[in-house]
């Protein structure tokens, strides 16, 4: 099968409005605090040394546009596209996940931070994800909560949230994943959280998300009331694609961060 890609994002297919993308700089006002947070648990400070993508600094080349190129997806099946993305975030080397992972942690601090978001619910990455790991840690630095997902033990397809702090203990769940040990004092009420970062393996410029089939997310943020708790995306740019053959069961989300760009719905 032949792929196209879009070179930008005016060459996209005139189906619906977009979300409103803003791509990042230095000019947040909210980066320094997130900076100082990174940094006491990034020593090395590489996050600091990326302010765009085709900084000289960083390491490793990624100027590259046509590795940017928006990936043409139409009349393209869900596994298709689900395969093609997975491997494409899979290709990075490893220096290139770290740092891209910092870059994007760092505007996704900040989006916390300007929310004053106090419970905040993340993963582990897998198969190619953008890590949270140091994002997990700036967030204790800072006082936030943060929590992580297990797959309900009672409720076939759904998932609770528990208290992940520096004493938790993690197993791996049927899919190799890491996940608390479940313990009923540590789950929080999914509408007491304040954002619910999630995984993802596409989405499209109206912030329509695919994640690996499961549905676990899709059933968890279909009871989300007025974004509360508000989802945002976390993912890499390769990972957006022109469009999303949606389902019925399919959540979309307000916000996507990606280590370049801000999409968000109108009025989020």
């Amino acid at each position: 099968m032949a792929i196209t890609r879009y070179m930008n994002t005016a060459e996209l297919p005139a189906e619906s409005e977009p979300a409103n993308t803003t791509y990042f700089s230095s000019a947040n006002k909210h980066l320094d605090s997130a900076n100082q947070a990174l940094s006491a648990v990034d020593p090395n400070n590489q996050h600091l040394h990326i302010d765009n993508l085709t900084h000289q600094d960083s390491g490793f080349e990624l100027s590259n546009q046509e590795r940017y190129a928006l990936f043409d997806s139409q009349g393209m099946s869900r596994d298709f596209i689900r395969r093609h993305i997975r491997q494409e975030r899979k290709s990075f080397t490893v220096a290139e996940q770290h740092q891209l992972a910092l870059i994007a942690s760092r505007h996704m601090l900040a989006e916390i931070q300007q929310r004053n978001a106090q419970h905040v619910a993340l993963y582990f990455s897998y198969d190619g994800e953008l890590a949270t790991e140091k994002l997990i840690e700036a967030l204790w630095h800072i006082g936030v909560k943060t929590y992580l997902p297990l797959i309900h033990p009672f409720s076939p397809g759904h998932l609770l949230f528990c208290h992940y702090h520096r004493d938790s203990v993690l197993i791996k769940n049927k899919f190799g994943i890491s996940e608390p040990k479940l313990n009923v004092q540590d789950i929080i009420p999914t509408p007491k959280l304040d954002m619910i970062i999630t995984p993802l393996v596409a989405f499209d410029g109206n912030c329509n998300r695919m994640g690996m089939g499961g549905g676990y997310y899709d059933r968890t943020l279909k009871n989300s009331v007025n974004n509360k708790p508000l989802a945002v995306g976390f993912a890499h740019d390769c990972q957006q694609v022109s469009h999303l053959p949606i389902e019925r069961w399919d959540i979309p989300l307000p916000l996507v961060i990606t280590p370049t760009r801000r999409l968000a719905k109108a009025g989020v």
